[in-house]
């Protein structure tokens, strides 16, 4: 039994290690560096299970909205979960032909929207949901249509909804932010790393500041 508890309690060691670990090595990073979005993303390959492993203040957005800090931020370990899930055709009326991408030509795709739930360890949870068209890529009525595009590629305008509009940033942080809204914006990086954040520019057409933000990392299975 004296063995078996041994046992259970390295495991938890090593598994807090390699948590600290994560949140230690991202902290050292360039911060520019591990926020470039990948445009090349596709939502298919957010799905899953991600923890928050540490938050950001960019100098730009520091200056602009007067907070006293900014760089990359420490977490509480383990303190809030995103799960993402990639629905099919969820507003379509035909799931056969899929969803109508274009009215005046009548032309359907088959797209894909974001629906994804942020939990906080005192289950405090907030929904985060973006619809297929929320995604720049879409480009109705173009002329030279293709059947095989993506419309679900790159970083997308989210919506995130819960009983705090700054989805508990002070909490996790520390760091008070006024005058601001709420996440807006939701990416992976070319880092692998899946950002949640805010920011004054259109992330989904173009890259910009990324102002204020959560960074998450993969859950592996087991």
């Amino acid at each position: 039994m004296k063995k078996i508890l041994s046992l259970v309690m390295a495991l938890a060691m090593v598994l807090g290690c390699f948590a600290m670990a994560e949140t230690t090595s991202i902290l050292d990073a360039d911060m520019d560096e591990l926020l470039v979005l990948d445009r090349e993303s596709s939502l298919n390959d957010w799905e899953g299970e991600w923890v928050l492993v540490a938050a950001y203040i960019t100098a730009d957005f520091a200056e602009e909205y007067d907070v006293e800090q900014s760089g990359l931020l420490a977490v509480p370990e383990n303190a809030a979960t995103l799960t993402i899930t990639a629905l099919k055709d969820a507003t379509a009326n035909d799931k056969e032909l899929g969803t109508m991408v274009d009215v005046a030509s009548y032309i359907h795709d088959h797209t894909y929207d974001l629906s994804g739930e942020l939990t906080f360890s005192d289950e405090d949870s907030y929904t985060v949901k973006s619809a297929w068209d929320e995604w720049a890529n879409n480009v109705i009525a173009k002329v030279d249509y293709d059947p095989e595009a993506s419309y679900n590629r790159g970083p997308a305008k989210t919506h995130v909804k819960g009983d705090d509009d700054t989805v508990r940033f002070a909490d996790m942080t520390g760091v008070e932010i006024e005058d601001t809204e709420t996440m807006k914006y939701i990416g992976m990086t070319t880092s692998g790393y899946l950002v949640l954040c805010y920011s004054d520019d259109n992330l989904a057409k173009k890259d910009g500041d990324m102002g204020v933000g959560y960074i998450f990392a993969r859950v592996e299975a087991e």
